[in-house]
């Protein structure tokens, strides 16, 4: 049906003719995602250029009964309706890119389309940078910022949603909520809590709310010190553009252990000695993904035993020379003895010049996972990800690869039976804490077949995860209901939530849970309307047919 002529009127009138689209062929490019499944398309498109063209948005929506789904760059699946029969308005950001940077004071001010590739690059200029998330270079600093946070430079800047500050935010009645030191009359955004309870923790926890409150039009992030220069040192062409970080600020090794405990008993001393900015296991894949130049290349170097000896119960270390070149010296002995003390061994040469020029640069300071991993099938889901100890992800890790091999067992392909190899263990806060996460790779196809096998997959993790009592940290719309009775019950605390800041269903409904009485009534009453038209239609072509 789409937006009454009455709310595209309104919405023409508040951001112009220019910034506002119901043409089809622009709906279908805003249909997809990273994950390559088509969705109903949304039944408009508006480009707001300020915080205030967003307020009048929302307003609007609940005037005239439509939905708003606030997006970043549009990677991730909740940019896309969970529930298919509503009509629904886009907001895309793009014309909102102001980015400012306080050097003293170390963090940066950044409107939505503002991307970490964009911010990091100015902020080395003043030899400072940010966390970037595995996803990639990209990705939306707040929509990252309010949604998720994972990155693999975690070890020593500790996880992504500690670096927000004050925020901006329109919640999905108009209204402007200012988190932390922005509430203050003249506030700047140095600090994101208070006054009074951190509002913080609304917007996000170990997930955000998908945009389910509103959106976030402004956000303050901490930055960090980079030692590095301000340019990447790079050398090739993609896909073989190869990284050279000066050696004497940088250390980077590939270390192999005996076992994966013994993996994970050297991150814990890494991290209980304080040195190194990156402590990180990937498993056998990895390696293999980043330095070939074809998906030819890739399997022919993943199926060669020489390959997978060579990066057995692999630790990528990298040492950053923060103060001086004698805290990198000093960091180097340490870990040496940590290596003896648990049986490390330097890796082949040809590895550790592999993850220095490219798996570290493309994994840890500016990621490219993204375009690296879909040339090996074309697309990946992730069957778990879990976030608590060090111990617990490889627990996570070692009960999960025999229910996928299982899985794989008769779907080879298009699915990569790859024994989990693309699954890491990621240090965050020098081992306070740890991360993993376990995709699987597939081909995708035309009618979305092998997609529905791959949810099944990733259904059957959540009951994995309960037998296991491994609980994932993938805790959106239909998981938390299957997840949230053995976890506190807190899929009914975002349940209620959602329904007191959102009454009307306006923002992004389904996300991150779905109010199922809501669900019913809307759903049922969307049948009788098509059912109605339906009738109708046929009315008429019965009466012109005669």
């Amino acid at each position: 049906m789409g937006l009454s002529d009455n709310a595209l009127q309104a919405l023409t009138e508040v951001l112009g003719e220019e910034y506002i689209s119901t043409d089809p062929a622009v709906m279908r490019a805003y249909s997809k995602n990273f994950s390559s499944i088509g969705i109903r398309p949304p039944a408009c498109v508006a480009l707001p250029g300020k915080m205030e063209d967003i307020q009048e948005i929302y307003r609007l929506a609940n005037r005239f009964d439509f939905k708003v789904i606030p997006t970043g760059t549009h990677l991730f699946m909740s940019c896309e309706p969970l529930i298919p029969f509503y009509d629904y308005l886009t907001i895309d950001p793009k014309r909102m890119d102001g980015v400012r940077i306080d050097e003293e004071n170390m963090y940066a001010v950044v409107e939505p389309y503002v991307t970490f590739g964009r911010l990091q690059v100015e902020a080395m200029k003043r030899g400072l940078t940010c966390y970037i998330p595995t996803g990639g270079a990209q990705i939306s600093v707040v929509a990252n910022l309010t949604f998720q946070g994972y990155h693999m430079h975690a070890h020593r800047l500790g996880a992504g949603a500690r670096a927000m500050l004050a925020m901006e935010w329109v919640l999905r009645d108009g209204e402007i909520m200012n988190i932390g030191s922005t509430s203050y009359p003249g506030g700047e955004y140095f600090w994101g809590e208070g006054p009074g309870a951190d509002l913080r923790g609304m917007i996000k926890g170990l997930w955000g709310l998908c945009g389910s409150l509103g959106m976030c039009t402004k956000a303050g992030i901490k930055l960090f010190p980079w030692p590095g220069p301000d340019k990447l040192p790079t050398r090739g062409d993609t896909p073989d553009k190869r990284v050279f970080l000066p050696e004497d600020k940088f250390k980077i090794y590939a270390i192999g252990f005996p076992t994966l405990d013994s993996v994970v008993d050297a991150m814990y001393e890494i991290g209980r000695s304080e040195i190194a900015s990156v402590c990180l296991h990937l498993q056998k894949g990895w390696l293999a993904s980043e330095i070939s130049l074809s998906q030819e290349h890739y399997f022919s170097t993943w199926e060669s035993e020489a390959y997978q000896k060579s990066v057995e119960n692999m630790l990528v270390v990298m040492l950053t020379a923060y103060t001086s070149k004698k805290q990198l010296e000093y960091e180097d002995e340490v870990l040496r003895a940590i290596m003896d003390e648990y049986g490390g061994k330097l890796l082949s040469d040809e590895v550790q010049e592999g993850v220095a020029q490219v798996v570290v640069p493309d994994l840890t300071i500016r990621p490219n996972i993204v375009y690296r991993g879909f040339r090996i099938a074309g697309t990946f889901a992730d069957i778990k990800g879990v976030c608590d100890s060090l111990d617990h992800s490889a627990l996570c890790h070692k009960t999960t690869v025999p229910l996928l091999k299982r899985f794989m067992k008769d779907k080879t392909p298009p699915f990569v039976d790859d024994d989990g190899a693309s699954h890491y263990i990621c240090s965050y806060d020098f081992g306070h804490m740890g991360f993993v996460e376990m995709p699987f790779i597939f081909e995708p196809d035309a009618d979305y077949k092998n997609v529905k096998v791959g949810v099944r997959l990733t259904v059957m993790g959540l009951f994995h995860d309960v037998w296991h009592r491994t609980h994932t940290a993938f805790l959106l719309n239909i998981a938390a209901d299957i997840i949230g009775p053995f976890m506190g019950g807190f899929h009914k605390i975002i349940r209620k939530v959602k329904t007191a800041f959102d009454p009307n269903y306006v923002s992004n409904p389904g996300w991150p849970v779905v109010i199922w009485s809501r669900f019913l009534k809307d759903g049922i009453k969307s049948a009788m309307n098509s059912y109605r038209e339906k009738r109708r239609n046929m009315k008429e072509e019965l009466e012109n047919d005669a």
